[in-house]
């Protein structure tokens, strides 16, 4: 079984959204060559059990995750080849930049085998990349 290569899904930024307990997070991916076709997609983590969407609390603070199918897993997924696949996360830890800003690492695992991409097979990630937020 063949691994999707990482240096296909790169993220470019993520956004954070939402209220404590049940923020969304969204990484926006660098667009890619797909079946000869670009993609724009993204990664979407809904219900996302963190204390707040505000950078300032998330600042230096690590948030593991249980995997589905456990009811406190966090609702991922990447759209790609007319479906949704999950994305399981178990890890997202927040780290200042140089720049003053913040960025964030997840790890999962793109489960692929669920809708269709079986030849990939379920495909560990880490992702980094800065993040902003629209929490008021």
């Amino acid at each position: 079984m063949k691994k999707l290569p990482q240096s296909m899904i790169q993220p470019r930024h993520a956004i954070l959204r939402g209220e404590p307990g049940n923020v969304a997070l969204e990484v926006l991916l660098v667009p890619f060559r797909w079946k000869n076709e670009w993609v724009d997609t993204a990664i979407r983590l809904d219900g996302v059990n963190l204390p707040s969407a505000h950078l300032a609390d998330l600042a230096d603070k690590t948030f593991s995750f249980p995997l589905n199918p456990d009811a406190e897993a966090i609702d991922g997924s990447i759209y790609l080849d007319s479906a949704h696949h999950p994305c399981d996360v178990s890890v997202i830890e927040f780290m200042r930049s140089r720049n003053d800003g913040l960025k964030v690492l997840i790890k999962g695992v793109y489960v692929f085998e669920f809708e269709g991409l079986d030849q990939f097979g379920n495909t560990p990630f880490i992702l980094s990349t800065t993040v902003s937020s629209c929490a008021l």
